[in-house]
């Protein structure tokens, strides 16, 4: 990180305590970026059905997985390490939190079955996820239409 910074290690450990806290800091970082990504104002979200909502936060995903590949390659490598803890499980929900709002406001509406919320989260982002690495990957090519298709096909599967 020193030399891609071209700064002495002695600046970066003046900011921060270990590397551990670097990695934290850095997946904090780019987690927020893929939150932002998602985050939809409440004039979108009053005026979009649930079902063009959730489509919405697909398409939104899908296409920051996309156009971000090292990131998402991260943040999964990330979360599948020693390095994500409780705490950071922690510091993850409070970004979550307006996503979660979300859904809990579209359960309790009859819009969405009531289903636990990482199961909502695996068959809608978690698809999203799925055939972002997919395409990254070079087995998959989906684009307008099909695209949209998929998205549509995914976000039905929640809804009531």
């Amino acid at each position: 990180i020193a030399k891609r910074a071209k700064a002495s290690p002695g600046i970066i450990y003046h900011y921060f305590e270990s590397k551990d806290e670097i990695m934290h800091t850095l997946y904090l970082k780019i987690f927020k970026e893929l939150m932002d990504t998602l985050t939809l104002s409440e004039e979108d979200y009053a005026k979009l059905s649930c079902l063009e909502r959730l489509k919405e936060l697909w398409l939104r995903r899908f296409n920051f997985h996309i156009s971000n590949p090292m990131k998402t390659s991260f943040i999964e490598q990330y979360k599948s390490s020693g390095y994500f803890t409780k705490e950071q499980e922690q510091a993850t929900n409070v970004l979550l939190a307006h996503l979660i709002d979300m859904i809990h406001k579209d359960i309790a509406q009859g819009d969405i079955q009531d289903l636990p919320l990482r199961v909502v989260h695996a068959m809608t982002m978690g698809v999203a996820d799925s055939v972002a690495k997919s395409q990254i990957a070079g087995a998959l090519n989906l684009k307008g239409e099909s695209l949209e298709k998929v998205a549509d096909t995914v976000c039905r599967s929640v809804l009531v």
